[in-house]
């Protein structure tokens, strides 16, 4: 469980693994005058894919030390994944900046989906699919325009790995994308180690009886409006 201080947002990530050795990775890292969010699933379970998802997690330490943007990390990394990793392999990640001047994050999805922005406003939800190939499957020349997310005062970003989504009753029932939205729409104000709180609860109260196959990993950006900053 990882809490970047961030001013004017409220930033929170956690990790619930399977007990072997599992693939999901989070990252929250203040770099400069941006928050670097990074949320990653490698396929498969074991060694394998963890040690594949924490070499990720170094390299793309490493490209940003050296000065690289978000477009030229993506690409290193990839390349190299692609190179290294056997062609069954592949890592699915959410890798953005959020400009905290400008409120806005960046991003490239490499096969990492749903993304949901929680708009305060309107207190809606709207999700948004991966915009690129998992990291690996390929070796790519360029990275495709990012996308761009304004974070409005009380907006969230809310990054759940797998482990939450596909979650299981005993009757096969997914946890599903509805349920998501209805615990943020109803928990939105809360502090957001509180919201994950909530969202692991009922994942695993729908899920009772019945044994996590999953890594779950919750990564959630809140920007503070007025009254709760």
């Amino acid at each position: 469980t990882e809490m970047s201080e961030v001013a004017g947002y409220d930033v929170f990530g956690h990790f619930v693994p399977t007990g072997h050795a599992g693939g999901d990775l989070f990252d929250l890292v203040v770099l400069g005058e941006e928050l670097f969010i990074l949320m990653g699933d490698a396929t498969g379970h074991g060694f394998g894919p963890a040690l594949s998802a924490t070499q990720m997690q170094a390299m793309l330490r490493v490209a940003f030390r050296c000065g690289a943007n978000l477009e030229e990390a993506y690409l290193h990394v990839n390349n190299q994944v692609a190179e290294d990793l056997p062609d069954d392999r592949f890592i699915t990640a959410f890798m953005g900046f959020l400009d905290l001047s400008r409120n806005e994050i960046r991003y490239h999805s490499g096969g990492q989906g749903p993304i949901l922005h929680f708009r305060a406003t309107d207190e809606s939800c709207h999700w948004f699919r991966p915009t690129t190939f998992p990291v690996g499957i390929l070796e790519l020349q360029e990275t495709g325009q990012a996308e761009v997310l304004k974070m409005a005062p009380g907006d969230l970003l809310v990054l759940l790995s797998d482990g939450v989504y596909e979650y299981e009753s005993n009757q096969g029932v997914q946890f599903g994308e509805d349920r998501v939205a209805q615990l943020v729409k109803y928990h939105h104000r809360l502090p957001m180690a509180e919201l994950s709180r909530q969202i692991l609860r009922a994942t695993l109260e729908h899920g009772e009886g019945v044994s996590q196959e999953d890594d779950i990993t919750l990564v959630l950006v809140k920007r503070l409006s007025e009254e709760n900053g």
